[in-house]
């Protein structure tokens, strides 16, 4: 892995990113047991689960409704991120946000994938990001 970057998160934004890694993972199991072969990395998404739960260990009992209140909203703590992590978790939300068109939710669906996006977009360089995409040109991120 490269272009490691520490991100602050709170639960809020750790329990979201988690949240995306089920839906994948979710979306990986569907494709087994339908026969076919999901296009994702199975070991990628359950380092990076992992990763997540090591940093927010009380992340799953506090998904599955147990668990007390919410920290402090100070409550912060630091995760290293790969890019290669950003990329896999930007996909997940594309995912994500294309299975939900049909739903109520959608719009608050799409906002969430925008915040998210845009926080882990600005962990790296423009530069950085263009190298990853293959290009060289001015486009937008």
């Amino acid at each position: 892995m490269s272009h490691e970057q520490v991100m602050q998160l709170d639960r809020a934004g750790a329990g979201a990113l988690v949240t995306i890694l089920g839906i994948v993972l979710d979306n990986i199991q569907t494709a087994e047991a339908e026969g076919y072969r999901s296009n994702w990395n199975v070991e990628h998404v359950l380092d990076l689960d992992t990763r997540f739960h090591h940093v927010w260990p009380e992340l799953t009992d506090s998904l599955m409704g147990f668990g007390g209140g919410d920290p402090g909203a100070d409550d912060r703590r630091e995760m290293e991120l790969h890019i290669e992590d950003a990329e896999l978790l930007l996909a997940g939300m594309a995912f994500t946000e294309m299975a939900s068109t049909d739903l109520p939710f959608f719009e608050m669906v799409q906002w969430t994938s925008e915040f998210v996006a845009s926080e882990l977009r600005q962990l790296w360089s423009d530069e950085v990001w263009r190298e990853r995409a293959g290009g060289k040109d001015n486009r937008r991120w």
